[in-house]
């Protein structure tokens, strides 16, 4: 039976709503999810020229311009979501309709819903889940930057009236979460991964991740592994000013379509902690290609996504060795005893060993020691 689930990320300015889609979107692509993302379109109007500036009067037009173009975005997506030959969608809003409502009053947004022929209650009903980041200007306010979005400029305090009033917008969702600033950025994303496991009834993982060394010398892996998602990644690692930043860009895809990401982490106690991670378009990709880090081989591999004896693996085979590849599992709390696949051959339990870390491989340029 094919499931369709709609899920608004919302927050306020600089709450890290772009790097958590590219997040949400990777966790659950690799789960066998087609994961379909419909951009802000605030941000695209504004970028194209279409500007809210210039009094209240204005605003009221570019929020009537906004909701047009959304509905029409929405449906689009909708439908594809209903035509596609997949099982499990989730379709991610970045931002919901209602998020419109933080930007006029009340009287002028019923209004404008009216021209439509709808209703707040009706908006309410599109979407299955709101997931509601608060801004790092309340909180986390070493954080707050204007940096990041050309379409961003409120101030400190700008940022916390608007992130109210755009949490407000959304009251009487039955299925509203807001996500504070009280712990750092990875507990966030893993508050939110949380919520959206819930609503999808499957178990989180615990986020322990498991690496074995796995001999795959002469034997074929597409005939061996009945593999709900293969991908092929071409990961690069940059120069960094500070020695404690690990920078590097990623390309995945599966031969005819391909994403792109930035990614930063940072060194922490001789432990690299996730900092920040945007998708970005393949122009930037090729830019990026210029601050490559010669001293380190860029990594290439196919993954390979399975399920076995209900457990979720992913095993990488590195194009620069074909005699050993890396098979890792994020154990679930079903997974406190974990059943390798009995098809491979496994050498070792190398989670501890941080020579296998991908940024280690791509020191020496082969998997195994």
């Amino acid at each position: 039976m094919k499931t369709i689930k709609k899920i608004v990320i919302t927050g306020g300015p600089c709450s890290g709503k772009s790097t958590m889609l590219n997040l949400i979107e990777n966790t659950f692509k690799e789960k066998g999810y087609k994961v379909l993302i419909v951009s802000e379109t605030a941000t695209e109007l504004i970028r194209g020229g279409i500007s809210p500036l210039g009094g209240k009067e204005n605003m009221f037009i570019f929020q009537d311009y906004l909701l047009n173009l959304q509905f029409k975005k929405e449906e689009v997506y909708e439908k594809a979501a209903a035509e596609m030959d997949a099982d499990k969608i989730i379709i991610l809003y970045d931002r919901g309709l209602l998020d419109n409502k933080a930007y006029v009053s009340k009287e002028e947004f019923e209004v404008i819903l009216d021209r439509f022929g709808t209703t707040e209650n009706e908006l309410i009903d599109r979407y299955d889940l709101v997931l509601h980041l608060v801004t790092t200007a309340n909180g986390a306010e070493e954080h707050y930057t204007l940096a990041n979005n050309a379409a961003r400029s409120e101030s400190l305090d700008d940022a916390r009236k608007l992130d109210e009033l755009t949490m407000n917008a959304w009251v009487g969702h039955p299925r509203l979460r807001i996500f504070d600033n009280s712990t750092d950025f990875e507990g966030k994303v893993e508050r939110v991964l949380k919520e959206i496991y819930n609503d999808l009834d499957e178990h989180m993982p615990t986020g322990t991740i498991r690496k074995y060394l796995v001999d795959v010398e002469n034997i074929d892996i597409d005939s061996i592994i009945n593999t709900s998602e293969k991908m092929d990644i071409v990961q690069h690692y940059l120069k960094s000013s500070n020695p404690n930043m690990e920078r590097r860009i990623r390309q995945i895809g599966n031969g005819e379509n391909y994403s792109y990401y930035y990614t930063e982490k940072e060194k922490v106690n001789n432990h690299r902690t996730f900092r920040r991670e945007k998708k970005i378009s393949d122009k930037l990709y090729l830019t990026y290609l210029s601050e490559i880090d010669n001293q380190l081989f860029t990594i290439i591999k196919t993954r390979h996504c399975f399920v076995y004896e209900n457990q979720y693996f992913k095993l990488d085979i590195f194009n620069n060795d074909k005699k050993y590849g890396i098979l890792e599992i994020e154990a679930t709390d079903q997974n406190g005893t974990i059943l390798l696949p009995d098809f491979l051959n496994i050498k070792a339990d190398v989670t501890k060993d941080s020579m296998y870390s991908n940024y280690e491989i791509s020191k020496r340029n082969y998997v195994g020691k």
